[in-house]
């Protein structure tokens, strides 16, 4: 338990990956949590898989157009406890920082859309995986567990996160608003990919996604936007039929509270920078007073979450398959009562 500031300033990343070359994406990233430690700053948030950078080359066209860059984006994706790890927890320690950064993060021979949150310590707080990757992500990355869905209670608030369109699925969202979540990290690709061809791709929709997520929750909504830059664009965009698929900018990073209000000043969708800004805790409590979805508002009732919370291994111990048995057993059980009642 905690006793957190009434004041706490933070940051949102807006910036184009350096794309799918890991090195140099820990050195911008660190530079970015050195500019943010200077001003003050207590918790930066990075966009989705900013290391090595979001693979849109899987969105423009044919299964053979995004093979060819799939042995540099796994080579350039980050593994626990390297080196490249070790600079990002450095600079968080130097600048006594929290930062939550999107990663594509490897392991053995899969990869997974994550979100690592490190303390002002240095130290790892939690790693978790995007639970479902969106459509045709799903050629790429493989699928986090219920152990990724974590509100972690720090000294500033509790912080949660997710990916992209998790933020359209219900369930996910009301597992962090049940744990008290305050501080919300929303992590996004670029809204400049398919603008032209969906609105459903548009910022208009995924911005207000999250102010919604910040009214539903009572809480506060740090959405870190990545852009798409000229470099990029030029690699991926070979064909006049391309340019329909893309365009450069996008960026949309924003601070929701949760009264719905914007915090900060924005960029323009073309510029690089943070969007900062001191959030005021004691907002939550007033908006708590008129809504509180997992408390005084809710009817258990009539609805409740069963959410398995076990993380789920390839090779078990006997000890731990007779848990992942019993806890199948128990949510089965508590599904049916709730259908029942």
């Amino acid at each position: 338990m905690h006793m957190e500031p009434e004041l706490v300033k933070v940051a949102v990343v807006q910036a184009a990956p350096v794309w799918i070359d890991l090195q140099g994406g820990v050195e911008k990233t660190v530079k970015l949590i050195d500019e943010a430690g200077a001003q003050g700053v207590q918790l930066i948030n990075f966009p989705e898989t900013w290391l090595p950078g979001y693979p849109w080359q899987i969105w423009m066209g044919p299964p053979a157009f995004a093979i060819k860059y799939f042995g540099r984006y796994v080579k350039n994706s980050i593994v626990a406890g390297s080196d490249e790890e070790k600079a990002l927890c450095a600079a968080a320690r130097r600048n006594n920082i929290h930062v939550v950064v999107g990663v594509s993060e490897r392991v053995g021979g899969s990869l997974y859309m994550a979100q690592w949150h490190i303390g002002p310590d240095g130290k790892m707080l939690s790693r978790r995986k995007k639970l479902k990757p969106t459509h045709v992500e799903r050629s790429v990355f493989g699928e986090g567990d219920g152990s990724d869905m974590i509100v972690n209670d720090t000294e500033i608030g509790k912080i949660g996160a997710l990916c992209c369109w998790e933020h359209f699925q219900p369930l996910s969202k009301y597992s962090l608003f049940a744990q008290g979540e305050q501080i919300h990290c929303a992590a996004w690709p670029a809204f400049s990919l398919y603008d032209k061809l969906t609105h459903g791709f548009s910022a208009e929709v995924n911005t207000n996604a999250n102010q919604t997520y910040a009214m539903e929750g009572q809480c506060f909504v740090l959405q870190s936007c990545a852009m798409i830059s000229q470099e990029i664009y030029d690699e991926l965009v070979t064909s006049e039929q391309l340019q329909m698929f893309m365009d450069v900018g996008g960026g949309y990073s924003r601070i929701f509270g949760p009264d719905g209000a914007t915090n900060g000043e924005n960029l323009a969708p073309t510029e690089e920078g943070l969007v900062i800004a001191d959030i005021d805790m004691n907002k939550i409590i007033m908006a708590k007073v008129a809504a509180d979805p997992a408390g005084h508002y809710s009817r258990p009732d009539v609805f409740a979450l069963v959410h398995n919370k076990i993380k789920q291994k390839r090779v078990l111990t006997p000890g731990e398959a007779d848990e992942q048995m019993l806890a199948a057993e128990v949510a089965e059980a508590e599904a049916e009562d709730i259908a029942a009642q």
